[in-house]
């Protein structure tokens, strides 16, 4: 058994807990076919899950989950007081099992421990790769990222099993005006969902929809990324099931969340290319896993103000928001963001709607008629923001 954790934003920790336990059963065995085994025990940490699984599960992890950093391999934890323990416990991990070579990027960080001087501890586990591959040629881009991290003395040693962030999905074509992180954007549309199942009568509607990374997070709420590469792929010991191009094919997965319609609207013209660009390469790349049982999405954007001109006529419609904040923000009955809800809910009264927004705009009181659903504490590009969902009474 290998041991993993899986890095979140903090306060993702129990969503990202619930989308593991969902996707488990679906992973697939050694023969290719889904396990069907219960999820093991996790561990929920701050900033992340820890467990332990068979190498071949945990690796998969990273096709699913859409709310997580990063999926790191932890290769030794063990007490380390000097240098030179650190060096031979370092250099008697099976490197040679998944590196090509010793160029590695590394993250390094230390603080309540003997050993807290980050540089030499990099500059250590530097010499101990070198020596192991001292007769292969170092390639020529990093072959892996290295975490190590030293606290209270005791030293956590991981291999990432990622690569790029997994907020880079692999299928965003082009990005606009401070965009909107899809792990937040993911995040905060499961928050809206509230375990409703059945959103197929349910249109989705974004009235600032920028790039339009609600809109393409809410069509992919179910579906792997197949496509983007990962750190793991590269390794000598990588399994061969997920060096093919058609092992996507072997999932059997749940039938996918999806809303009846999405629509969205921007007073920029030029985000209207950007979002069906974006929106059409997710349709594609769920199309290829999909084939004969995809069903291509319905969707609608618009230029315009979307608190001035007609409402839509939806009969359950659903709203989600990320505002521009300051001086970008429409005007909403002279007072800002504390206005917006009032006048979105008024237009047009939606079912239900979730709002971000930075901390001190709380929406209050809440619009006539709504209730609050939840409110959600969220680090949005390091601006302290709320997440308010309000329901119709």
């Amino acid at each position: 058994m290998s041991r993993f954790f899986v890095s979140t934003p903090l306060g993702f920790e129990e969503r990202t807990l619930a989308d593991l336990k969902a996707i488990w059963p679906h992973l697939l065995g050694k023969d290719a076919k889904p396990h069907g085994l219960p999820c093991t025990e996790v561990q929920v940490l701050e900033g992340g899950l820890e467990f332990e699984a068979d190498l071949f599960i945990g690796l998969q992890l990273n096709f699913f989950l859409k709310t997580a950093n990063r999926v790191l391999l932890r290769m030794a934890s063990f007490k380390a007081r000097d240098l030179p323990k650190f060096y031979q416990k370092f250099k008697s991990l099976p490197w040679l099992e998944y590196l090509a070579s010793a160029n590695v990027e590394w993250e390094v960080a230390a603080k309540t421990s003997r050993l807290n001087n980050e540089k030499r501890l990099q500059e250590s586990a530097e010499q101990a790769l070198t020596e192991i591959f001292a007769n292969i040629k170092p390639s020529a881009q990093p072959c892996g990222s290295i975490f190590i991290r030293m606290e209270d003395d005791v030293c956590t040693i991981s291999l990432d099993t990622t690569g790029e962030h997994l907020h880079k999905r692999g299928w965003t074509v082009l990005k606009g005006e401070a965009p909107l992180r899809e792990t937040i954007a993911s995040f905060l549309i499961k928050e809206l969902v509230d375990g409703d199942t059945d959103l197929s009568e349910v249109t989705l509607f974004d009235p600032m929809m920028g790039a339009g990374t609600f809109l393409t997070e809410a069509r992919s709420l179910a579906a792997g990324q197949f496509v983007r590469p990962f750190a793991f792929q590269k390794w000598k010991k990588a399994p061969k099931l997920f060096l093919s191009n058609s092992f996507a094919f072997n999932y059997s997965l749940p039938p996918a969340k999806t809303f009846k319609k999405f629509i969205g609207k921007d007073i920029n013209s030029e985000m209207l290319e950007v979002v069906e660009k974006n929106f059409q390469e997710v349709e594609r790349q769920i199309s290829l896993v999909q084939k004969k049982a995809f069903s291509k999405a319905d969707l609608d954007v618009s230029q315009g103000d979307s608190l001035m001109g007609p409402s839509l006529a939806a009969e359950n419609l659903w709203m989600i928001v990320n505002p521009p904040y300051g001086e970008r923000l429409p005007t909403a009955s002279g007072e800002g963001l504390k206005g917006l809800a009032h006048e979105l809910c008024s237009r047009y009264t939606p079912r239900r709607i979730g709002l971000l927004y930075p901390d001190k705009e709380k929406v209050q009181p809440v619009p006539q008629g709504y209730r609050r659903l939840k409110e959600i504490k969220i680090n949005n590009g390091g601006i302290r923001c709320l997440y308010t969902v309000l329901t119709r009474l």
